[in-house]
């Protein structure tokens, strides 16, 4: 039996731009109520996205508007995010750079998902930014170096304050597991109709880990959904043995 041609990554592109190619997804973001009601903000915003993606011979399939502050999590692009990568479009097209990610730090997240799963970015203000899995605009790179300095300044400020409380005889508990995006994720596939097990496969094959740095168990996982939004726990479950039949 032929091998599989390419990387896994690049046969997984391969299946959604079977259905995805040409297609973008828009998204858009205002940061009051106030615009997000009257929309004229978002109106804008919409009409930009479309001319763009009518210069670059793209259709633009749906349009996904989030009202929200800059530094709220966004469910509404997490959507974006997953319907991209279930085949209905080959990218992403927003307003600007700056309006996608809610901090440097996130921005970078979202770049780093772009060129590992190979998906476009457009913005209709500064052109491409992520094309087939590659930075594009020349001022990308920097802005990502300055977020992943950023980010690591912040892991060195945490481990030192972990050490200054280590020396102070501070009893520290285990870092907790159900921190913003890896939560979130886990409620929507669970909502989604993804058993627990379903849901842990999905989170360690994404390289999602624990506080640890291990990879996650059913039980984790479970107390991960339990944390935020016991609804979407299977009814009459509990951690343990209970697990195995999830």
């Amino acid at each position: 039996m032929a091998r599989p041609r390419g990387s896994k990554r690049q046969r997984e592109q391969k299946e959604r731009l079977a259905t995805g190619a040409g297609k973008v997804i828009g998204y858009i973001r205002v940061s009051t109520a106030d615009q997000g009601t009257w929309g004229h903000s978002l109106h804008g915003q919409r009409e930009r996205l479309a001319k763009r993606a009518a210069d670059e011979g793209l259709e633009l399939t749906d349009v996904v508007a989030e009202v929200a502050s800059g530094s709220k999590a966004r469910d509404g692009l997490a959507e974006v995010q997953r319907r991209v990568i279930a085949g209905e479009a080959q990218g992403i097209i927003f307003p600007k750079i700056d309006r996608l990610g809610r901090s440097m730090i996130h921005l970078l997240k979202i770049v780093e998902w772009a060129e590992a799963e190979r998906v476009d970015l457009l913005s209709s203000d500064e052109g491409w930014q992520v094309r087939n899995g590659e930075k594009v605009d020349r001022m990308l790179p920097f802005r990502c170096a300055m977020a992943q300095v950023e980010r690591e300044r912040i892991g060195e400020r945490t481990r030192e304050g972990l050490a200054a409380a280590r020396s102070k005889g501070a009893t520290l508990g285990r870092p907790a597991e159900h921190v913003g995006d890896v939560a979130a994720l886990a409620v929507r596939l669970r909502k989604r109709g993804l058993t627990i097990a379903e849901v842990t496969k999905q989170l360690n094959a994404k390289g999602f880990r624990t506080a640890r740095g291990k990879e996650f168990g059913k039980s984790s996982v479970y107390y991960l959904i339990q944390r935020i939004d016991p609804a979407a726990l299977p009814e009459g479950t509990a951690p343990g043995k209970a697990l195995a039949a999830v």
